[in-house]
């Protein structure tokens, strides 16, 4: 099990909040402060070079971190000392405000899709009945997440990445 740790920035509507709806079914757990987020975990970042992939088990194993925030506030997004930061590879949205977007996840679909990633499918399995889009989002991601979750490193997760944009460019 992944110890799942939201830091809610409270930018978004208290009602649509994934990481609220979170913390509510007791998927995740809040860090109040940067400094309550452990050493060594994995935080999600979209500034990252680094793709999370199979390898960081080690480090979400020390936790897995999402911070909430607004895509209008990416700019604010904090940076936490003595954590691995890891970007998502490419996903598609599947939540109401963001559907068929690539990689404009909510704070929920990133701690799913990380979770599918990392091998740990059957507590992704619990943010099924808690997300009414979430079966979409299996539905959408599915076959990419268990490519990813195949790979070895972060560099093959960027070469399946690409080996899938590639195949998307080739339909056009």
């Amino acid at each position: 099990m992944i110890p799942v740790i939201i830091h809610d920035k409270c930018q978004c509507d208290p009602k649509k909040c994934t990481a609220k709806r979170m913390l509510k079914f007791g998927l995740g757990k809040e860090a109040k402060t940067l400094s309550a987020i452990p050493s060594g975990s994995i935080v999600l970042s979209p500034f990252s070079k680094i793709a999370l992939s199979p390898a960081d088990i080690v480090h979400a194993r020390k936790g897995l971190v999402v911070m909430d925030l607004t895509w209008t506030n990416i700019d604010e997004f904090p940076r936490v000392r003595g954590t691995n930061e890891r970007v998502l590879p490419y996903l598609l949205a599947s939540n109401p405000v963001n559907w068929g977007r690539p990689m404009e996840l909510n704070s929920a679909e990133a701690v799913l899709a990380s979770l599918m990633i990392l091998g740990e499918k059957e507590q992704a399995e619990s943010f099924l009945g808690r997300f009414n889009w979430a079966p979409e989002f299996i539905r959408l991601n599915g076959s990419m997440l268990e490519d990813y979750s195949k790979a070895k490193d972060s560099s093959e997760v960027v070469r399946i990445q690409n080996e899938y944009l590639e195949s998307i460019r080739g339909k056009d």
